[in-house]
């Protein structure tokens, strides 16, 4: 988690004092913050001004030691050389009252970087790796190879501000002075490039290196090789493939690949060709949340238009229904009342009547023409003879009114199935078909 930023807070007076805390004139020693191979650090308060300051103090057994002495002066000169808002300044060097070297620098109050958990946030990562390739790119144009870039160098100010700390073991080109025998490997075997564990040589890209391996640590939060000993971890950085990222930290593979190469020539040339680099991947990243979102956004106005299509085809079909339905209900109620109007039996006149009394051959009289749908010469002719044959087999006087209901008989049936047959075709089939091609062009 991210440590928000905090105010400096001068240190409280410690209730009681070791025996080997330094006594500096000035200063008032509040607490120890930490302790190295070859000196300790201590929160004090600069009593002139009255503010919190850290200060590095050689351990006691250094006087006796005549490299750590020589490396601690190294440190305190070349820090004094470089003066970057991103690395640590020193205000003051001087010695402790028996004789111990020390320098004074800025607190830091928010710890250092392994304090931090950045897994996954490539946007935190890139602006401490920025900081970095800043400070290292200052540093190395003047000369200056650091040679110990890890986690527990880089350091937060009041600001969360990322500051390089820690020049102890740095190497300096135009120092005649040569702490490290060749052969003979310095550094933190975790982040050491193959050259360096071998004890070669070592030039800007050696940092490089080493700001590759802590890319890999804190994108996925583990160092990229683990060995039981130094020998083992050495062995592994020289020989071993790079791993692979997690899928979702993909953009930073050709990055770290290129940073850690085995071989310093195929590795950035320089700090700002790496720092370039950098900034390709938050171009990549940038482009690849934009279209993300706006594959989100098209996604969100396609369904709105989706829906509002859907919408309007219903409202087409709930109308195109009620006008099929509607023009059904007309129709059927006109072919309704054109069979009420239309007479499917066939009345004897009064003429016939008693022409039927009287022995004369009987003749049907046909409803008017305007009344009966017209009708082929056969079907008159069936009813008259139907008539007559009627009239014919009777022997006894017969109700007139009654004989002619009985001989219209078969000729009605006979026309109604002729008008059935020659009705339109129900609506019905037509609502189909308008549904249909309607359906189609939609």
């Amino acid at each position: 988690m991210m440590a928000e930023p905090v105010q400096p807070q001068p240190p409280t007076a410690a209730a009681h004092v070791d025996d080997d805390w330094p006594r500096i004139p000035g200063y008032r020693i509040g607490k120890r913050l930490g302790r190295g191979g070859m000196a300790t650090v201590y929160l004090a308060t600069q009593e002139s001004l009255d503010r919190p300051v850290s200060i590095k103090v050689m351990a006691g057994d250094g006087l006796a030691d005549e490299v750590a002495r020589q490396r601690f002066e190294n440190e305190a000169r070349t820090i004094a050389r470089l003066s970057h808002p991103n690395i640590v300044a020193i205000h003051e060097v001087g010695r402790t009252d028996d004789g111990r070297m020390f320098y004074v620098m800025p607190y830091l109050p928010n710890g250092d970087l392994t304090q931090r958990d950045l897994r996954g946030d490539g946007e935190r990562v890139g602006a401490i790796l920025r900081a970095l390739l800043s400070a290292l790119g200052y540093a190395h144009a003047r000369g200056i190879i650091h040679r110990d870039v890890k986690r527990e160098n880089v350091l937060f100010d009041g600001d969360d501000r990322p500051l390089l700390a820690d020049f102890g073991i740095a190497l300096v080109r135009n120092d005649d002075t040569r702490l490290t025998t060749l052969g003979h490997a310095v550094g933190s075997t975790s982040y050491m490039s193959p050259e360096q564990a071998r004890g070669e040589v070592v030039d800007g890209r050696t940092d490089l290196y080493a700001v590759g391996v802590l890319a890999y640590e804190l994108l996925v939060g583990r160092l990229p090789f683990a060995a039981p000993d130094a020998l083992a971890m050495a062995v592994m950085h020289a020989q071993d493939p790079i791993p692979r990222l997690p899928a979702e930290l993909r953009t930073w593979q050709a990055f770290i690949d290129q940073a850690m190469a085995k071989s310093r020539d195929a590795r950035f040339s320089n700090a700002p060709a790496m720092l370039q680099a950098l900034d390709a991947i938050g171009q990549r990243q940038g482009s690849i949340t934009g279209q993300v979102v706006q594959a989100v956004r098209s996604g969100g106005a396609g369904r709105s238009r989706m829906l509002f299509a859907a919408g309007a085809g219903v409202g087409v079909i709930a109308l195109a229904i009620w006008y099929a339905h509607d023009r059904g209900a007309a129709s059927g109620a006109q072919a309704a009342a054109g069979r009420t109007a239309t007479p499917t039996t066939t009345i004897a006149s009064p003429a016939t009547t008693a022409g039927i009394a009287s022995g004369q051959s009987p003749t049907a009289t046909a409803a008017p023409a305007s009344a009966v749908p017209p009708a082929s010469a056969a079907s008159a002719a069936s009813d008259r003879d139907a008539g007559v044959a009627a009239a014919d087999a009777s022997s006894s006087t017969v109700d007139a009114s009654g004989a002619a209901s009985d001989a219209s008989t078969p000729a009605s049936k006979t026309d109604a199935k002729a008008k059935r047959s020659k009705r339109p075709p129900p609506r019905r089939v037509k609502k189909r078909n308008f549904i249909s091609r309607w359906w189609h062009n939609l």
